[in-house]
Order: C-alpha cells, then sequence, then structure tokens
C-alpha cells in the first residue's frame, strides 16, 4: 500500500532559471522565491519519498494540436528534458511499474488517462523539479495536464481526478512512500498583449482559499473568468488544486509569494498540509 508522505505546489517560468538583473527589489522578491524553495526540497528530501509525482502542463513542445491529451501519464523508465527557454536541460529518472499501477488506476476509476511513455518534459516540470531536487535526485512520475489550448478541462473535472488520483496511490503497491508536487501559475499572460500583467488581488485571494483547503471553492470558479483576471497562465491553478486533493491536505503553508515583474509571474511557493 502507497502513503503520500509530502505534498506541495508551486509557480513556475522558464525566466525564474535566471535571477533578475537591474531592480534591487525586484531581485530581493526572486531571492526570497529561491529560499522557499530551497526550504521546500530540504522537506522534500527530509520526507525520504520513493518517487515524486509532478502535475504540470506543456508549451507546445511534447503536445500539440496533432495530438493533444487532457491528461496524459509519463508512465517510462526515463524522462528527456526540452532544456528550451534557457533552462538547463536535465533528465530524470522514472519507474515504470509504479506508472503502469497508477495507469491502470485511473482508467478503473474512470478517466482516460493516456500513457506517454517517451513523454519529454518542458520548463513546466523542469523548473520546479531542478530547484527542489538540487544536487540530488529521485525517480519522477510526470502527470500532464491540459491547461493551454481549449477546450481544457474543468476545475471540477481536475479536483475529482485528483480525488482519483490519491485513492489509487494509496491502494498500489509498487511505490510505498510517495511525494507529489502541482506546478503552474499563478497570475500571468503568455504571448498575450498583457504580458507582464500580474493581479496580485487574484494571486492572495486564491493562496487565502487554497491555504485553508478550499479548493472546492475553488473548484467552483468559472475558468473562463479566472483566464480573463489573471491570464492563460492563471489556467494552471489545475494543478495545484489536483495535488491537494490527491494529498487530501488540510490546507497549506505558505513558503513565499513574490509578484517577480522580471519574470512575468506571481510566485507561490507552498507546502501542503497532511
Amino acid at each position: 500500500m502507497g502513503k503520500l508522505v509530502w505534498a506541495a505546489a508551486t509557480a513556475h517560468t522558464g525566466a525564474m532559471m535566471r535571477a533578475p538583473a537591474g531592480d534591487n527589489d525586484d531581485l530581493e522578491r526572486a531571492q526570497r522565491v529561491f529560499a522557499g524553495f530551497r526550504t521546500l526540497g530540504e522537506s522534500l528530501k527530509a520526507a525520504r519519498p520513493d518517487v515524486l509525482i509532478v502535475i504540470a502542463t506543456d508549451h507546445f513542445l511534447s503536445f500539440d494540436y496533432t495530438v493533444l491529451p487532457i491528461f496524459a501519464l509519463g508512465a517510462g523508465e526515463r524522462f528527456d528534458g526540452w532544456g528550451e527557454f534557457g533552462v538547463p536541460k536535465r533528465d530524470y529518472r522514472g519507474h515504470a511499474g509504479f506508472g503502469a499501477a497508477v495507469h491502470g488506476g485511473m482508467v478503473d476509476a474512470g478517466f482516460d488517462l493516456v500513457s506517454a511513455r517517451d513523454m519529454k518534459l518542458d520548463h513546466s516540470f523542469s523548473c520546479p523539479l531542478q530547484l527542489l531536487l538540487d544536487g540530488w535526485d529521485l525517480p519522477i512520475l510526470p502527470l500532464y495536464v491540459n491547461c493551454t489550448i481549449a477546450p481544457l478541462p474543468s476545475l471540477r473535472r481536475c479536483l475529482d481526478f485528483g480525488a482519483a488520483l490519491g485513492d489509487v496511490l494509496r491502494r498500489q503497491q509498487a511505490i510505498e512512500r510517495v511525494a507529489i508536487v502541482g506546478t503552474g501559475g499563478l497570475s500571468h499572460w503568455v504571448g498575450m498583449p498583457q504580458t507582464g500583467t500580474i493581479n496580485r488581488d487574484f494571486d492572495q485571494r486564491f493562496l487565502d482559499l487554497f491555504t485553508a483547503g478550499r479548493c472546492e471553492q475553488i473548484a467552483s470558479w468559472n475558468s473562463d473568468e479566472v483566464i480573463d483576471s489573471a491570464g492563460n497562465g492563471a489556467a494552471e491553478i489545475r494543478n495545484w488544486i489536483m495535488a491537494a486533493a490527491a494529498a487530501r491536505s488540510k490546507g497549506a503553508k505558505v513558503l513565499a509569494y513574490e509578484p517577480v515583474a522580471a519574470w512575468n509571474t506571481g510566485i507561490g511557493v507552498t507546502e501542503l498540509l497532511l
């Protein structure tokens, strides 16, 4: 039987692999984000997981209009990084037996989850992983969620997926100690005229509910209104509530929140309360 030993949710952006230059206030904000990730990485290592599930998305590299699943699981033994957008290239180990167990369990639970054994990882996976696994290694299980190309899965569907995933993780027998992180958001616009805008009010409203364990209320939000007010990148809050539902978290503590102008993103770093 599996046990969830650690869970978290963080923002990501390829730009966060480079410290801001030219603005001391922005640099200080970035340093507080990096400190939050260091604390989170230490907590992850101390939890001694056997595998880390990473719930993220993709930006037209592994999936595009040719093949576009709603949910896909990287179920192979190795996952190569794209190394795009100035992100240092790093590859990761998988665990095919664990991937097969999760895939089968989710299909049995009624979710038509795609198995993508050779799925390559873009910065939505690589950025948080490089910060969390700085100087050490851990097998991962990447879980892709379509947060970019309409139609998107509803927030409610993602919360239900996360709850079913948690049940599967606890029943499977391939791995004992499981960690999970959802990554994306918070407010930012990608490739849009509003790029560079950060909606701090949205970010705070989301974090207030998320840290209080009120993901059911978040799941009731209108997805189009979220994107209109906080950007197309804010659609990635799906990954946060999926991780929280899988972990059956009681809430979360914020290790950092900073609107980093050079990164065009409201950056949140949280550890979930189990």
